[in-house]
């Protein structure tokens, strides 16, 4: 798998779908609670993403001497949603198990973070904060987690439509960075956007 590859697993493509399955699996099987939960952790994260981009984008407000423009949203949309599908399936499981899943699922959203490094498109502040945003939305949800999960032959819907997305979805990446772009300048009244002042 190379970095190309890996980086797409955080793809609004894959992620925001990955995010709505999740929630009509808990809305199904009548965990509202829950549901409602992972809706508000998910969207908040993601609203931050959005916010730091256009304060960056429009108005030129970062965060000094960190080469800043705004949280990655590959990094903060897959911890959130890859640790919280971890959390729920391993809610009912022992200590051990558990532990050896949220590791596995720890390196993988950060293995996603690090190939944001890799192929240039975001310094370490950025996946850094992202990776803090995206486990405190997974954390938030897991805060929820108190009723028993339905049995694992519930899960072949879910499964079913994320392996459908993964075999249709590769290498049509969304087009969000020039949709906030646009929407930057948009709010800003500039005719362009600021760009990063310093190399990756």
């Amino acid at each position: 798998m190379n970095w190309h590859t890996l980086t797409f697993l955080g793809d609004s493509t894959m992620t925001i779908p990955g995010a709505c399955i999740l929630t009509l699996w808990l809305g199904v099987n009548r965990m509202w609670r829950q549901m409602f939960a992972w809706l508000l952790a998910f969207v908040t994260a993601m609203m931050i993403v959005v916010i730091s981009k256009l304060l960056f984008m429009g108005w030129d407000i970062s965060l000094p001497m960190l080469n800043f423009t705004g949280l990655s949203g590959h990094t903060a949309s897959s911890s959130a949603l890859y640790l919280s599908i971890a959390l729920l399936l391993t809610q009912d499981t022992t200590g051990l198990r558990r532990a050896l899943v949220l590791t596995l699922t720890a390196l993988l959203v950060t293995s996603v973070g690090l190939s944001r490094l890799m192929i240039k498109v975001h310094s370490e502040s950025e996946v850094l904060l992202g990776l803090l945003v995206g486990a405190g939305a997974a954390w938030a949800f897991g805060l929820s987690l108190r009723q028993s999960a339905p049995p694992l032959r519930h899960l072949l819907l879910p499964l079913g439509l994320a392996a459908a997305l993964m075999m249709t979805g590769f290498n049509k990446p969304a087009p969000t960075q020039s949709f906030l772009q646009e929407l930057a300048k948009q709010l800003s009244g500039r005719a362009e956007v600021y760009m990063r002042h310093e190399a990756l």
